[in-house]
């Protein structure tokens, strides 16, 4: 059965955006020798991506070409309406434990879990989650959206491995304690 992975930045006071979902301390972030950070390797071992709605229409927000075509990605939102605009994208929506439990079960590789905070918590609190490679950006924003929001349940993890980089940032990945 494939894995899932979470894979995404956070800054050092443990936020993955800012209030109103802006990413823009990420693209900013100094990067001359364009390090990718593990995410070219993450991709290769991907065949499904899930986000969320909000992560979805920062996506599109940045104005480029879909990066993730011809990859299944699946956007959770509680719109049964939601038609995404872009390839080889399709709404979570409904009885999503069920539909998740069918889509992970046909996956030849893993799938990646995007974000935000909400859909991680979810996934946490229903022991969805099997790695986590959180990647630290080096800054402080002081206030945003809480790389685990809304009450996530305890958990155990052990550090499988930690990577850093030229940019600054470091790679921390974690294992799930069963």
């Amino acid at each position: 059965m494939s894995k899932v992975i979470l894979y995404i930045a956070a800054s050092l006071d443990g936020f993955i955006a800012r209030p109103d979902g802006n990413l823009d301390w990420l693209t900013g972030l100094p990067n001359p020798d364009q390090v990718d950070h593990g995410y070219g390797d993450l991709l290769a071992q991907t065949s499904c991506i899930i986000m969320g709605r909000s992560t979805y229409q920062e996506l599109l927000g940045f104005g480029m070409e879909w990066p993730y075509t011809g990859t299944e990605t699946r956007v959770m939102t509680g719109d049964p309406e939601f038609r995404p605009a872009t390839p080889d994208t399709f709404a979570l929506t409904g009885d999503i434990a069920a539909k998740f439990e069918e889509i992970r079960s046909r996956q030849p590789k893993n799938i990646w879990l995007v974000g935000g905070g909400q859909i991680v918590t979810w996934f946490l609190n229903r022991d969805l989650i099997d790695e986590m490679i959180i990647a630290m950006i080096p800054c402080i924003l002081g206030k945003g959206i809480r790389l685990f929001p809304d009450h996530p349940m305890e958990s155990q993890w052990n550090l499988a491995k930690s990577e850093s980089f030229s940019t600054g940032v470091v790679n921390l990945s974690y294992r799930r304690v069963k």
